[in-house]
């Protein structure tokens, strides 16, 4: 099987969006030796007008025995102004990083929450908990909670903004997409 390499990376996305296509390389470059010890492994970058299923910004897929593997990102909307940020381009990274470890890489796994704290804090140096989904009765109907810290009783980020990790004022904000 022949190797996708990071020069790969590069002229794919050079020829497709010229120097913001290579700026997104090498922000995922960065990202990769960052936050990931330089884990990764290259990965085609797409960049899309549209993406299915609604409002998603960006979508990581794995799976190099069948339909292979991309990064891709949802840009322009009227061909000018960029949706997805570097933020987003992260948050599939994490899922990347999971699929390539073999764990589960949904927003609801052990691995998600477990990275997504991690990033937080060698981010911003802000401890955050991202507890599991728990079951509970309030005034009788069984409600979806997010568990508090067992030690700590740290409150739990919600699903919603765990799945959006690392967007909703989590105080992070790594730029436009592909801006060093």
């Amino acid at each position: 099987m022949n190797r996708f390499t990071i020069e790969d990376m590069r002229c794919f996305a050079g020829e497709a969006w010229g120097p913001l296509g290579i700026s997104i390389v090498d922000k995922w470059c960065e990202f990769n030796a960052t936050y990931f010890d330089n884990a990764l492994l290259p990965v085609p970058l797409v960049i899309t007008n549209t993406l299915p299923f609604g409002k998603r910004l960006a979508l990581c897929s794995y799976n190099p025995n069948t339909t292979g593997r991309t990064i891709t990102l949802n840009v322009p909307k009227d061909n000018r102004v960029l949706l997805a940020d570097n933020d987003t381009l992260l948050h599939e990274m994490v899922h990347q990083f999971l699929f390539e470890r073999g764990e589960p890489a949904s927003h609801d796994s052990t691995g998600w929450r477990r990275e997504i704290m991690r990033l937080t804090r060698q981010i911003t140096g802000t401890v955050i908990w991202a507890g599991p989904s728990v079951v509970r009765r309030i005034d009788g109907v069984a409600t979806r909670l997010n568990a508090a810290h067992v030690e700590t009783g740290q409150q739990s980020l919600t699903q919603a903004v765990i799945a959006r990790w690392p967007h909703d004022d989590l105080g992070i904000n790594l730029g436009a997409l592909g801006e060093v």
